[in-house]
C-alpha cells in the first residue's frame, strides 16, 4: 500500500513540478563526429560563393569567461535561420580566455566541445560556417607577448578540425587593433597561416583588415602567396548613425535620432567608402566577405531596414558574401524572448528588391557658399592645415587652384594630417552637403567630414572615407549639425597612408527641406 502511495506521489509531482528551463549556457549534445571530406577543398572564390548571404551568432561564445551577454546559442537557432534563407553563420569565439597563460597553452576541452556542438549544428542544418578569434584584447595591447600563444591556440584549433568539410572556413582574428599594428598584423598572420596550412593545407582561411577590420586599411594589407584567402572587411558606415545610442561607444547619445533616408548622397557616400576594397580585390585576385554590419536597435526602425537592404544588395552587386551582425541581440534580427523575427529586418536582408540601388538625385541646396576660398584661387587663405604628432611627417601646397598634401610619412590615424576650415556657422538640426574634387598620385583613402570645435570636444556630425585614384571625381558628404554654433568646422584628415593628394573646389551649403 505504501509502494502504491510512492508511485502515486512520483506522478503527481511530474505533472505538477514546473517546466525544466535551460541553465545559462550553451547546451550542446552528444559530439558531431563530421563526415569525411569527399575530394580536395573548393576553390576559395567557389566557397564564398557557398557562404552568400549569412548572420553573426553574436553576443554568445565571444562574451568573457563566466559572463553572459544574455545569448546562449539553441539548436533550434541553426535552424531558422535556414528556414530564413541564410546560408551560412560566423560564430565569434573567445579562446583566449579559455586557454591555459603559460606553455602549452592548452585549450580547455569542455569549451572546445561547446564550439564542436555550434560547428556540428551548423553543418547538420546545412549552413556553411566560419569559426575566428574574436576579441582576443591581450593580443591587442601586448601583441609580442601573447604572440606565441596566438599561435599555440590556432595550432590546437586547426588540428582538432583538420578532418572538417571545406564548408567550415577559419578566420584568423577579429578586428586587429591599438598595439598591432598594420605592420605587425602582417607578420602574425602570415605565421598563423602558416601554422594553419600545416595541419589544413587547403581550407579556406579569412584574413582581415588591421585597424579595426574596416575597408579603408585594406591597401596596407600585405597576403601570404596561397589560393585559399577571402579578404573579410567590417562596414558600419556611416557610423553616427549605426552606433547611435551605443552604450560602449564615447559620445553616441548625441547621435540619437540620426536617420538614412537612402538619399543619393548617402548611397554614393557607401558606394565610395567600398571602392578600396573592390580596388583591392581586383588587384590581388581574391574573392570578398563582408563580415559583419549592422545598425543598432536605438536607430529607428525604417531606417535600419533601407540601410541594411541598400548594403545587402550592394555588397551582392559587388560579388561580396555577408554576414549581418547579429542574430538575436541588440543588432539583432531576432527576439529570443519572444522568439519572433523582425520581420523589417529579415525582408531587407533576403527579400529587399534591387531597385533600392538605383541612386536618385543629388539633393537641391540652398543659401550663400559657406566655405571660404574653396577653389583655393587665393591661395590658402581661410584654410589651416598641419601635421599634430612628430611621427608623422606630410607637405602641403596651394598652387594653381589646387591644394596638395603630400604625406611622407603615415601612421595608424588620419587627425595628424589634417586640412581645416574653422568658424563655420551650423544650425541645430539642419542638413549640410559638403562637395569636393580630389584626386590622387596613387590609389588611396582619405577622410572629409563636417564637425564642429566644442570646448575641448570635437563632435564629428557627418563624414565619409573618400577613395582617390588619378583620375579627378567629385566627392560628397552629408552631415546634420548637431548644435547650433559659430565653430563648425569642414576637415580633410590623410594620416593613414602616403602619397600625394589633390584638393579642388570645395563648397559647403545648407541643403533644402
Amino acid at each position: 500500500m505504501k509502494k502504491r502511495r510512492f508511485l502515486l506521489f512520483l506522478l503527481l509531482l511530474f505533472f505538477f513540478l514546473p517546466a525544466y528551463e535551460q541553465p545559462p549556457v550553451n547546451s550542446f549534445s552528444s559530439p558531431w563526429v563530421p563526415p569525411p571530406q569527399a575530394g580536395p577543398s573548393r576553390p576559395a572564390v567557389e566557397i564564398n560563393r557557398s557562404l552568400g548571404r549569412g548572420i553573426n551568432l553574436g553576443n554568445a561564445l565571444e562574451a568573457p569567461k563566466g559572463i553572459s551577454w544574455g545569448v546562449y546559442l539553441q539548436e533550434e537557432y541553426f535552424t531558422l535561420i535556414k528556414e530564413k534563407g541564410f546560408s551560412s553563420v560566423r560564430i565569434p569565439i573567445r579562446w583566449s580566455d579559455y586557454a591555459l597563460t603559460k606553455p602549452p597553452y592548452t585549450i580547455d576541452e569542455k569549451f572546445f566541445a561547446k564550439v564542436d556542438w555550434a560547428i556540428g549544428e551548423a553543418l547538420k542544418n546545412g549552413l556553411h560556417v566560419i569559426i575566428n578569434f574574436h576579441h582576443y584584447e591581450e593580443l591587442f595591447k601586448y601583441p609580442h607577448k601573447e604572440w606565441g600563444r596566438f599561435l599555440a591556440m590556432w595550432t590546437q584549433v586547426a588540428k582538432r578540425y583538420k578532418d572538417y568539410p571545406d564548408a567550415l572556413v577559419f578566420e584568423i582574428l577579429n578586428e586587429p587593433h591599438d598595439q598591432l599594428t598594420a605592420e605587425l598584423w602582417n607578420k602574425l598572420l602570415a605565421e598563423a597561416l602558416a601554422v594553419i596550412r600545416k595541419t589544413n593545407p587547403d581550407r579556406a582561411v579569412m584574413i582581415g583588415t588591421a585597424e579595426w577590420g574596416g575597408p579603408s586599411s585594406v591597401s596596407k594589407l600585405v597576403l601570404p602567396d596561397d589560393d585559399h584567402l577571402i579578404l573579410t572587411v567590417h562596414f558600419y558606415n556611416p557610423f553616427q548613425f549605426t552606433h547611435q545610442g551605443a552604450e560602449w561607444t564615447a559620445g553616441s547619445r548625441a547621435w540619437l535620432g540620426t536617420t538614412w533616408e537612402g538619399s543619393y548622397v548617402e548611397k554614393q557616400m557607401i558606394r565610395n567608402e567600398l571602392e578600396p576594397v573592390l580596388w583591392y580585390s581586383r588587384e590581388h585576385n581574391i574573392p570578398v566577405n563582408i563580415g559583419e554590419f549592422g545598425a543598432y536597435s536605438k536607430a529607428d526602425m525604417d531606417s535600419r531596414a533601407r540601410w541594411t537592404a541598400f548594403c545587402a544588395r550592394l555588397f551582392e552587386e559587388l560579388g561580396f558574401s555577408w554576414h549581418y551582425w547579429e542574430f538575436c541581440s541588440g543588432f539583432g534580427i531576432y527576439d529570443p524572448r519572444k522568439k519572433v523575427f523582425h520581420t523589417e529586418l529579415v525582408d531587407a536582408l533576403i527579400s529587399g528588391d534591387i531597385s533600392i540601388l538605383d541612386p536618385g538625385d543629388l539633393p537641391a541646396v540652398i543659401g550663400e557658399e559657406m566655405v571660404i576660398n574653396g577653389d583655393f584661387s587665393a591661395g590658402s587663405i581661410g584654410w589651416h592645415y598641419g601635421v599634430w604628432q612628430n611621427s608623422y611627417r606630410a607637405f602641403f601646397k596651394a598652387v594653381n587652384k589646387e591644394f596638395i598634401v603630400d604625406v611622407q610619412t603615415a601612421g595608424d590615424e588620419e587627425w595628424p594630417v589634417q586640412l581645416i576650415q574653422d568658424g563655420v556657422l551650423l544650425q541645430e538640426g539642419r542638413r549640410y552637403l559638403l562637395s569636393f574634387e580630389a584626386w590622387s598620385d596613387r590609389p588611396r583613402s582619405f577622410s572629409a567630414g563636417i564637425g564642429a570645435v566644442v570646448g575641448s570636444d570635437y563632435p564629428i556630425y557627418g563624414s565619409a572615407s573618400v577613395f582617390v585614384t588619378p583620375e579627378k571625381r567629385e566627392f560628397h558628404v552629408l552631415a546634420t549639425a548637431g548644435k547650433t554654433l559659430r565653430t563648425g568646422r569642414v576637415v580633410f584628415s590623410f594620416g593613414k597612408e602616403t602619397g600625394r593628394v589633390y584638393l579642388s573646389n570645395v563648397s559647403l551649403k545648407r541643403v533644402m527641406e
